[in-house]
This record gives structure tokens, sequence and C-alpha cells, in this order.
């Protein structure tokens, strides 16, 4: 099952934790209060509302800080010729041509564009954006459940479509990590590399890809390993793998190291909290918990989250590093990895964004040498 991320001028990213949330730095935590929302009796809103829910159970088993807002802020449900826009701020107001208001959650207007496809957190540091809703300014982008089946058939029910919403959300709670947004800011998307180079490295150079396989297999064993030593070994192997293949790129692509350690934390953290939305909806399917969606016939009462198992294929997508999307499945790899070892790594990530993920495998390992 492909997932699909599209950002506008550059990224988002992920992150989890098992420390107390009042440990976090006081500057990401917001809105510890939950208000009650003002939003229409409908099928759009009660599929959102399921959403935030999981997000706070998400939040609440993986990623603490996670959970610190309600909701992270505006996103555009594009539904036939309507964007349904939940949470909106006075700038995607100001965007909008022609608006119906029902609260300050809610606005409805006609379609904000034509293109068929949105599944995304929108942001863009161009100045040639300087008067659209998503500049310097995070906005998610959904299409309905229906619609994103006609585009990605294995996106069959409520239940899937609502972990890639999870995703979108997790890049937003980038965004509001004032570090993060800065880093994206002031350091990757000002330079002339970009995941698009690194997709079309994958696609001209063979032994790039066969290297990246490599690491990405030693990582899958070093998960499976459950000898202390032997997985020492194979996580050095791989600090050994990485460091010489961007030794051998160094010359052709000097911006490879940097923004592959950026899109790694961005895109691995993302599909990390993507699969563990997967694996909280497992325990509501298994403990017959009442979480439904009322009405809506796209939700498949939890069936295809009763048993999550990495090595069905229907999950391929999430371990396989391919070329369109290998930062993602390195990063995912090194953070159920890290979590493995016990690395406390979570409560740093956003707010040290060019501190790579790598890098606390390495500290880990010079530390079991001590």
């Amino acid at each position: 099952m492909k997932k699909t991320l599209f950002t506008i001028g550059i990224i988002s990213l992920l992150f989890s934790c098992d420390k107390e949330l009042k440990d976090q730095p006081e500057s990401n935590i917001i809105n510890l209060h939950h208000n009650e929302l003002d939003l229409p009796d409908s099928l759009s809103s009660r599929r959102i509302q399921f959403a935030l829910q999981l997000k706070q159970d998400v939040a609440k088993k993986y990623w603490q800080w996670f959970g610190a807002r309600q909701t992270e802020g505006p996103f555009i449900y594009f539904n036939g010729d309507r964007s349904e826009v939940f949470f909106p701020d006075q700038r995607v107001i100001d965007c909008l041509d022609d608006h119906h208001v029902h609260s300050k959650d809610y606005v409805v207007a006609n379609r904000t564009d034509s293109i068929p496809y949105h599944f995304e957190l929108m942001i863009s540091f161009d100045k040639a954006d300087e008067h659209k809703h998503f500049y310097q300014h995070p906005v998610q982008q959904f299409i309905s459940v229906e619609e994103t089946e006609t585009f990605i058939p294995s996106v069959n029910s409520t239940e899937w479509w609502i972990t890639m919403v999870i995703h979108e959300m997790f890049h937003h709670f980038q965004y509001n990590t004032p570090k993060f947004l800065e880093y994206a800011k002031n350091e990757i998307s000002l330079l002339p590399f970009n995941p698009n180079h690194m997709m079309q490295l994958c696609r001209d150079d063979k032994n790039f890809m066969s290297l990246i396989q490599k690491e990405n297999a030693i990582l899958m064993k070093a998960l499976e390993e459950n000898d202390p030593s032997k997985m020492n070994d194979l996580i050095s192997q791989f600090l050994d793998l990485r460091k010489e293949r961007m030794k051998t790129y160094q010359e052709d692509y000097p911006y490879l190291q940097k923004v592959e350690d950026y899109y790694v934390i961005q895109e691995g953290s993302a599909r990390y909290l993507e699969f563990q939305s997967m694996q909280i909806m497992s325990e509501y399917a298994n403990n017959k918990s009442d979480h439904k969606i009322a009405n809506d016939p796209m939700f498949d009462d939890l069936e295809g989250f009763k048993n999550i198992d990495l090595t069905h294929p229907d999950f391929n997508y999430l371990t396989y590093a391919g070329p369109g999307q290998y930062h993602y499945t390195l990063g995912f790899n090194m953070m159920r990895l890290l979590d493995k070892i016990g690395v406390d790594y979570k409560a740093d990530l956003l707010n040290n964004p060019e501190y790579g993920l790598h890098k606390y495998l390495r500290s880990y390992l010079q530390g079991q040498q001590i």
C-alpha cells in the first residue's frame, strides 16, 4: 500500500516519547486544555473527530507531546466541489474567495483548487507563494475517503485513510515545533538539493540503490536479533556502510548527507506514527471497543487492523527501501531499533533536527564500549 506525501518547497516529520509531558521543552506545550469543537453533524466531521481521538491515543502510548494540542491547526478536506476547512485561522480564511462560516472550527467554501489529488502537509518558504495560504504556514489537505480510493485502491476503508491523516498530522506537529520550522526554513529549503534529487540519484545510480537496500537489510536483521552482542555488531555494520556510502558520494553530491539526514527524520518519524496508529486501531479491534464512525459506509469495523504483521505483503511499503521513499523506510526502521535498545531520543529529535538519527545509534554503541 503506497502512501504519498507532497510538500511545497520543503518537508515534514515524526516523534515519540516515554518521558512525562512536563519534561518536554515549554515552547512545545500548547493548548493542553482540550475544548469542545463546534463542528456540524456530518460524515466528514465524524471522520475528523475519530482521527483526533486516535491522535490522542497514539500520543499517550507512543509520543506524548503529540497530544499537547487538540488539533495541530487548519486543514482542508476536499469533498467533491467543496473545500471543508476545519480549524481555520485568519490567514486561511483570507485566502478563500467565497465561504460560509459555521463556527470558529469549521468553514465551508468552493473548492480551493482544481487539483484532483490532495494528501499532504503544505508549506512553502518560496517568496513566490507569499499570497498563498500555506506560505510559511503549515496546512493539511486531504481528499475524502471515497476520492482517495479512486487514486489508491488499497486505501479502501476510512480506517486506512485515517492512518494517512495521522502521518500528515504528525508533519503538522513537526512544523509547530519552532526549532524544526526554523531549520527547515533557514537551512534545508535554501539548499540546491532536495528529495527529488535523492530519487533521481536512486533511479540513475543502481549502485547507490543497492547500498541503500543493504543498509536497510542490516537494520531489519538487527530488529530481529535478540542477542545484544550480535545486534550491536549489526548496528556497527550499518553505521560503517552508511559512512562509506556518504564518503563515496560526497564529492558529486555535497549536500546529500545533510538533506538525507533531515528527511530521514521528517518522513521516518511520520511513518513511525502512522504505523503506531495502526497498532492502536488493532487494540480497538481486538478489545472490541466502541470506536466507530456512525453512518460511514466506508468504515470497515476495524477488520483490517486485527493483526498488524509487518511480514505480511500488505505492509511491505513500510519496510521496503524503494527508490521513491527510501528515507521513509530508513528512518522508520532506525526509530524502531532505537526503541528496541532503549535509547531516549524523542525529547530531542524535533528540537535538534540537524542531529541525524544514525547519530543516536552511534552514541549508543559508544556508550556500550565504555
